[in-house]
């Protein structure tokens, strides 16, 4: 059985390595160069600084159970945990800190308001206690029933009182655990990885989700870039006997009686195949399909899907680590910048209403301060990002100026070590990677009516179409966003049942054949199955 899978970033690769170590003849297609998709390094500004094109910190991938079952180590992987996963620096030149070490994080937020310290741990440590049921709950295809199950049994009545708390707004949930602006801000910092405000329903989950994987399992980042996880997925593939082929985009599936028959690429070329898995998000996955492929309902709700924001990336070469004010930022490998909940809500909803922020919230990160193969010795490499909008009235330079400015106010002295500067707004993104719509990293917006059972939509939710042979396993699926190839270990897992589902029912109907023939038993031929 040959096998398409369309797109080579975490959930492309996991899904091929699962299909090809199966036993499926089984091809990745990359519309770019160079695999990984958002998983990519490049040496951007000037040569000898390594950049991340777009995903810096991979949590989710130490945290995965698709990731972590692959033993990517054996194929060159090599993660490194920085202490101080993210620090949270406010204007006057203090910070909170999020540690590896809880203690550390408790002490930290005890310095700015007392009684924060202590109540993180009360709402951390029980989670922390059941570690690998909470990763497997949050992690899995939906839905997670066992895992889920076992874990409100362990949590008992917490588990009713922690719910409504992660369906609030991250605000929310930091003003009634901590009760003081500074923890909150810290709390709220965590949202700009994603297009939620700090008011959005749900964002509870998100915001606390990433600040508690800290302590579960750190903010890792490979050493020599992120393009060496998926490198070293690559060579899993390889191993496995699956193939990568670049500069291969799809322009359309292609399906013939009912069910995928192949895909064709954009030089006209067609692939067959009785499997086709497609990474690409929401949108372009609609535009690939044939008309009547899906009904007109479901192709409906995937080409109006709603992206969140855009992203503005810049990265920079230095001559020297950033100065920050906040004595402890100059460790951490993820600096949070907004300062105060007020200025995180200016920033999400001036970019809301179609406008670069005046002070935008920012992600920056410091890889180089932990790997130093990243820069020249000496050297640094600075990673950046704010949500913006999809399209905006400024010049992209004049929004580049924006957010080097922002960094500046936390850090003088910034722009003086300088020595090059690359920027790529939501358009250049789109261009880069077509699943990017509008910029949008996640395939889709994180608000709450575009989860769980509705990301994308019901019936797609466990990665079947409906068209037989046809797969998803993109961002734009269940549990989202990020690299931790969940749908791709799932939409694997679907294709693997299928096919013994349908050499069950094919091995039964010549058993059947064989009786009404007359001719006594046959043995079974499943050779070409």
């Amino acid at each position: 059985m040959r096998a398409l899978v369309i797109g080579s970033g975490p959930n492309g690769l996991v899904c091929a390595i699962n299909l090809a170590a199966a036993g499926l003849d089984t091809t990745v297609l990359e519309q770019a160069s160079t695999p990984g998709g958002g998983v990519s390094s490049s040496e951007a500004t000037l040569p000898g600084f390594v950049h991340d094109d777009c995903a810096g910190f991979f949590p989710l991938s130490a945290a995965s159970p698709a990731i972590r079952g692959l033993g990517l180590e054996r194929h060159g992987l090599e993660w490194i945990d920085p202490e101080v996963p993210m620090v949270h620096p406010f204007l006057d030149g203090t910070s909170i800190e999020l540690h590896r070490d809880l203690d550390a994080t408790v002490a930290s937020l005890e310095r700015a308001a007392q009684g924060a310290g202590v109540a993180w741990r009360g709402l951390t440590a029980p989670l922390l206690q059941h570690e690998e049921l909470v990763r497997r709950t949050a992690l899995s295809t939906f839905p997670p029933l066992l895992p889920g199950l076992r874990l409100a049994l362990k949590l008992r009545r917490r588990s009713l009182e922690l719910s409504r708390l992660m369906l609030g707004s991250v605000a929310n949930l930091g003003r009634e655990l901590f009760d003081h602006p500074a923890p909150t801000a810290w709390l709220c910092g965590s949202t700009a990885h994603s297009d939620l405000t700090p008011g959005s329903a749900g964002g509870a989950a998100f915001g606390f989700a990433l600040n508690w994987l800290g302590h579960a399992v750190g903010w890792p980042i490979p050493r020599g870039g992120a393009r060496s996880l998926s490198e070293a997925m690559v060579a899993k593939l390889v191993d496995d006997g699956g193939r990568l082929r670049c500069d291969a985009r799809v322009e359309r599936v292609l399906c013939r009686r009912g069910r995928v028959s192949g895909v064709r690429l954009a030089d006209g070329e067609e692939l067959p195949a009785e499997v086709v898995v497609a990474t690409v998000s929401a949108g372009p996955f609609a535009a690939m399909l044939p008309d009547g492929a899906l009904p007109g309902r479901l192709i409906r709700r995937l080409a109006r899907w709603r992206y969140g924001l855009g992203t503005f990336k810049l990265d920079w070469a230095l001559g020297g680590p950033v100065p920050w004010q906040a004595e402890e930022a100059r460790r951490a490998a993820v600096v949070h910048i907004g300062d105060t909940v007020e200025a995180f809500f200016r920033s999400a909803q001036e970019s809301g209403l179609g406008r670069v922020p005046a002070a935008p919230a920012m992600v920056v990160g410091q890889q180089s301060l932990h790997d130093p193969t990243r820069a020249p010795a000496g050297r640094h490499t600075l990673y950046a990002y704010a949500r913006v909008p999809a399209r905006y009235q400024q010049g992209d330079e004049a929004v580049a100026d924006r957010l080097e400015a922002r960094i500046e106010s936390f850090a003088p002295g910034f722009r003086d070590l300088v020595l090059g500067r690359q920027f790529r707004s939501p358009a250049a993104l789109e261009r880069e990677n077509p699943s990017f719509v509008g910029g949008d990293l996640g395939g889709g917006s994180f608000e709450l009516d575009q989860q769980f059972l509705f990301r994308p939509a019901p019936e797609l939710v466990r990665h079947r179409t409906g068209l037989r042979g046809l797969y998803v396993a993109s961002a734009s699926v269940h549990p989202g966003a990020g690299a931790h190839g969940v749908q791709g270990a799932g939409a694997a897992a679907a294709v693997l049942a299928d096919r013994s589902a349908f050499r069950l029912k094919r091995g039964r109907s010549v058993r059947i054949r064989s009786t009404i023939s007359g001719r006594g038993p046959q043995r079974e031929d499943r050779s070409s199955v």
